[in-house]
């Protein structure tokens, strides 16, 4: 097959493949499975790493390096290798837009080979939750080298107004895609009220309280400092509260020290539905975002949600807070649970991340 019925995507996948990283990995591949254009998609990923089903494992022969500058050299010329060896009609950077769309930027550059990227953080403003060096380092990693995918690309993805708002100040007329990432809806889908509570039985959630869950790793940076003073001042106003934390990380004895905060640990991917199902609320506190899966499943779960308003998690959540002493207040409200609109139609994200691939392989820029 030739021209529209047939494209080669190389994925950049790096030298290891986080757990997020490998869901977004397989929700597109199940999109782009039913498109009439066949997608061809390899993974351009360490040898070591597990490769998702629907992708073709590629090794150019990463090297293990712990600094960016190492991390960025070895991409870039294993990138530049697969480009070289085999017919590719795009390169795809999926995260890690700094590090890994310079890489594909550099490595497409020197191939004649387009380049796609996706910026689905908000990596221009995390040197501001750092100190001393590090706060070097991250603003010349994100803000200085960051700088060659956002100008560079021939097609950005962004998930949101607030992701094309820092793009546009940064690149030179970079077309720009507002694309979501899809999520499983026949995996987070909402249940009836009984069932919800059968749940609620299962899990050991109290039934008397109000329930709350926070997902994500236990650091400071997702917001679990929040989490602390919010727990206190709930408990303060005597509020009678439980608040579930997924997740596992360097706060968590100290959190599990805090009244009315329990620390559940990790849990597998295909049972966080019924967590979401089961609690009243969920409260996404973290100090600096994309567009949150979590927001986005518990959602599809029918869960009302509260969330810092970072990124674009507005857009998806019930409602939203600014600074910490907001969020008591807020809880205890009445939120209904937001409808996910048009956007994140399985059919419309299947058309759109296929027409970005698409175009981005015919109008090489």
């Amino acid at each position: 097959m030739t021209g529209r019925d047939y494209i080669r995507v190389g994925v950049v996948g790096g030298t290891r493949l986080p757990g997020n990283v490998r869901t977004l990995l397989t929700n597109i591949h199940d999109l782009l499975r039913d498109h009439s254009v066949d997608f061809d998609l390899d993974l351009v990923v360490s040898e070591n790493v597990d490769t998702p089903d629907g992708y073709t494992q590629v090794d150019p022969g990463f090297e293990t390096s712990n600094r960016a500058i190492g991390i960025l050299k070895t991409l870039t010329k294993g990138l530049e290798t697969y480009a070289r060896t085999n017919d590719v009609g795009v390169l795809f950077q999926v995260t890690k837009f700094p590090l890994h769309g310079s890489a594909a930027i550099l490595a497409g550059r020197r191939t004649s080979t387009p380049v796609l990227t996706r910026f689905a953080g908000d990596n221009f403003r995390e040197f501001k939750f750092s100190s001393g060096l590090d706060k070097i380092r991250a603003f010349g990693l994100n803000n200085v080298i960051g700088q060659i995918p956002a100008r560079w690309s021939n097609q950005i993805i962004v998930l949101g107004p607030h992701g094309k708002q820092e793009i546009d100040r940064r690149s030179r007329g970079v077309p720009i895609r507002e694309i979501p990432q899809p999520i499983d809806r026949d995996l987070f889908l909402p249940v009836s009220e009984s069932r919800e509570q059968e749940l609620a039985d299962q899990l050991g959630f109290s039934s008397e309280d109000l329930t709350l869950l926070t997902v994500g790793r236990l650091t400071e940076r997702k917001g679990m400092e929040t989490v602390i003073k919010t727990a206190k001042t709930l408990s303060n106003q005597g509020v009678s509260f439980r608040w579930y934390l997924l997740g596992d990380g360097p706060m968590r004895p100290e959190l599990a020290a805090t009244h009315g905060v329990e620390p559940l640990g990790r849990v597998d991917y295909e049972e966080m539905p019924d967590y979401y199902r089961a609690t009243d609320l969920v409260v996404h506190p973290s100090l600096i975002e994309g567009l949150p899966n979590v927001l986005l499943e518990a959602a599809a779960c029918d869960t009302p949600t509260i969330s810092r308003n970072v990124g674009d998690s507005a857009s998806v959540a019930s409602a939203t807070f600014t600074d910490d002493s907001q969020l008591p207040s807020i809880i205890t409200q009445q939120h209904n649970p937001v409808s996910l609109d048009e956007r994140f139609d399985l059919e419309r994200l299947r058309d759109a991340y296929a027409d970005v691939l698409l175009d981005t392989e015919e109008n090489d820029i």
